[in-house]
């Protein structure tokens, strides 16, 4: 018996969820929450194109998964649905240990979502934000429609996503261990988000709202609130006071302003994806940030959009078109988003890049979200029969889907009235520089392993010296920002490296600056920004054709064949395997040292040479404190020294050594 009505077939996955046995009833598991609960979980699917049978289902040639899960509910409201959302993780038979799948064409992981969408009418919002945020650039939760039986009964129509956390193919931050509290592991990554603690994770610190009564909740998502240190936590919680207390002042300078610490442009497109859609969540619930390590701070992933698109719990209500959620005097969230918006340059940026997403053919183009919105309603329109049929849902659904669409035409004519795009209100241009050299794979050779090896070339394409300061690599998987006074003079290629002093070794270059992380050896999209976030260049390589293969190991390197060729096409590069014609780099510091002066800690950066440890002195000699280190960046504590002047020297594990002025205030 499959429900409410026969259940035969799907054009989408069918998933099979069978719960295990208990043993003093005799009969299947409830799925409860908290805890999981064993099960064996079938999935009937071969390719989007072939239609899936139940009759089918104990034939391994048509499943794409047969195996064990452990599986809970979820969710806060949607508890108290009939209707379920779970949460599983696929184990392997031993029902303890993780199993890393890939289901229905997604990439290996072992964490995963069924979303019943009860409080969704369209059954697409959630799937078409997530779609629209992937085309703005960013990493979205891949979906998936499927049709769902539990223990013989027929469920209705869902969608399978990922659960957002710290992986290759989902937030691709660095993972941060219980050991790693000394820098630079201890910066990073972090995933933090803004939600109810409905879900049993206690609250790390709370902030007011603006204009809203009820606090807003931030609650460490990785790691978890059980295995965080204290020095970490402590690390984000200062973080996120920073960067509140400088968008507050609306301190705007790149190198100790709010843009030294948030990747301003992912706020921006934060904003404007929660604003086009007037969620009435998304400041305060459901709200993610991540941090990588060495890197800043950025909003994002986003989640659930089920009260967005001018619905509200079956009404218009908070989703209005005519309102920012920010100012809305419902889920406003921190204060910090309401400062941010009314900071001139943020502003400026917003609007800039609202109007660039908005043109023809633009990923928010009305008539592009349309076309989304009509193929998933087609796509989707026989199981949402199925399901509406299950559920007894009698509304009238095309009239649903019309009515979302007139929101939209009223929402982009607020908006576009509202945010104006001026091109003159952001007066500084974006430097000339080129990504001109690529190593993502070098070989292992003169005693140095492969990834020591990697380095970017940066050529300043232009006739002017430049000052690089505060620009940096914006795309995640690699983390570098020119510190302060960086300069690259005319035609100059710069390198940035994954080891200076492995570099120096095999190539007798100096580096000019150190990026944490590694290159992919497959593909990886290098985006080069200047402090605010705007794109300089970007290129997305690949270790197969049309891309040169020679560099994919082989002992070669991509190398650029003109500054002026367009670098994200394959063909404007070759390979190379030993350097041509590079500069040697005069005009830099063998230590940077910042803030300087300081008030409390200052970051030392070595760029070429691994630092042994080091002694601080204040102006009589004395030694106030000492350190080993062995790494190429650390911290000195100034905390509790008086306001005046000491001196760092550092040693190198060369025997070298140097000496620094810091100013304490």
């Amino acid at each position: 018996m499959l429900g409410a009505q026969n259940f035969t077939s799907s054009e989408f996955p069918i998933f099979i969820i069978t719960t295990d046995i208990d043993p003093y009833t005799g009969n299947h598991l409830q799925i409860q929450d908290e805890p999981k609960i064993g099960a064996n979980l079938k999935i009937l699917y071969l390719n989007d194109s072939t239609r899936n049978f139940l009759s089918n289902q104990n034939d391994s040639y048509f499943l794409n998964y047969n195996g064990r899960i452990a599986i809970e509910t979820r969710g806060s409201t949607s508890q108290s649905y009939n209707k379920k959302s779970y949460a599983f993780e696929t184990r392997l038979d031993d029902n303890e240990t993780n199993n890393n799948v890939s289901l229905v064409g997604m990439p290996d992981e072992n964490d995963w979502i069924l979303t019943a969408m009860n409080d969704e009418p369209s059954y697409l919002r959630d799937c078409l934000s997530f779609c629209l945020y992937e085309k703005l650039g960013y990493y979205s939760p891949r979906t998936k429609y499927c049709e769902v039986i539990v223990n013989g009964n027929y469920r209705g129509l869902y969608y399978l996503t990922e659960k957002i956390k710290v992986d290759k193919n989902r937030v691709n931050i660095e993972k941060l261990e219980s050991n790693e509290n000394i820098f630079p592991n201890l910066s990073g990554g972090y995933i933090v988000k803004a939600d109810k603690t409905t879900g049993g994770d206690e609250a790390a610190w709370t902030t007011s709202a603006y204009n809203y009564y009820e606090d807003v909740n931030y609650i460490h998502h990785a790691p978890k609130p059980e295995l965080i240190t204290n020095s970490q936590a402590k690390y984000i919680r200062n973080y996120f006071d920073t960067v509140f207390s400088l968008v507050e002042s609306h301190n705007q300078d790149v190198l100790h302003g709010f843009p030294a610490y948030i990747d301003i442009m992912s706020f921006v497109d934060f904003m404007i994806m929660g604003e086009f859609s007037s969620n009435v969540d998304i400041y305060q619930k459901s709200t993610f940030f991540h941090k990588d390590r060495g890197g800043k701070l950025r909003a994002g992933p986003i989640w659930d959009y089920n009260l967005a698109y001018g619905y509200d719990f079956g009404q218009i209500g908070r989703s209005g078109y005519d309102v920012l959620q920010f100012e809305n005097n419902d889920n406003t969230g921190s204060d910090f988003w309401h400062q941010m918006y009314e900071d001139d340059k943020f502003y400026c940026i917003l609007t800039h890049r609202w109007k660039e997403l908005t043109i023809s053919g633009a990923p928010l183009n009305y008539y592009s979200v349309v076309h989304i919105i009509d193929s998933i309603r087609n796509m989707i329109a026989p199981a949402v029969n199925r399901d509406r049929n299950r559920w007894s849902k009698n509304y009238n659904y095309l009239s649903h889907i019309n009515s979302m669409k007139q929101w939209l035409q009223n929402r982009y004519l607020w908006l576009n009235n509202i945010w104006k795009d001026n091109d003159e209100c952001f007066s500084e241009e974006v430097p000339s520089l080129v990504i001109s050299k690529i190593n993502y794979h070098p070989i292992s050779s003169y005693g140095y392993s492969s990834k020591d090896l990697e380095f970017i070339g940066i050529t300043n394409n232009s006739s002017d010296t430049v000052d690089v300061s505060g620009c940096f690599f914006r795309e995640l998987g690699i983390t570098y920002t020119f510190p302060e006074n960086s300069k690259i003079a005319p035609l100059q290629e710069v390198y940035i490296v994954s080891n200076p002093e492995s570099f120096y070794g095999r190539y007798g270059q100096v580096a000019y600056g150190r990026f944490l992380r590694s290159l992919s050896n497959k593909f990886q999209k290098l985006v080069l920004a200047d402090p605010w976030g705007r794109d300089i260049d970007d290129v997305t390589y690949y270790d197969s054709l049309p891309w040169p293969l020679e560099a994919d190991g082989q002992g070669s390197f991509l190398s650029l064949i003109d500054l002026n060729l367009d670098n994200s096409l394959p063909s404007s590069w070759t390979t190379e395997s030993e350097f041509v014609g590079v500069q040697d780099i005069t005009d830099f510091s063998e230590v940077i040292t910042s803030p300087n002066p300081t008030h409390d800690f200052s970051r030392i950066t070595s760029l070429f040479n691994i630092v042994d440890g080091y002694v601080l002195y204040d102006v009589s000699g004395r030694e106030i404190s000492c350190g080993n280190v062995h790494d190429y960046n650390f911290t000195v504590n100034l905390l509790n020294c008086r306001v005046g002047v000491y001196f760092l020297k550092i040693n190198f594990i060369n025997k070298k050594s140097t000496t620094i002025k810091i100013l304490k205030n």
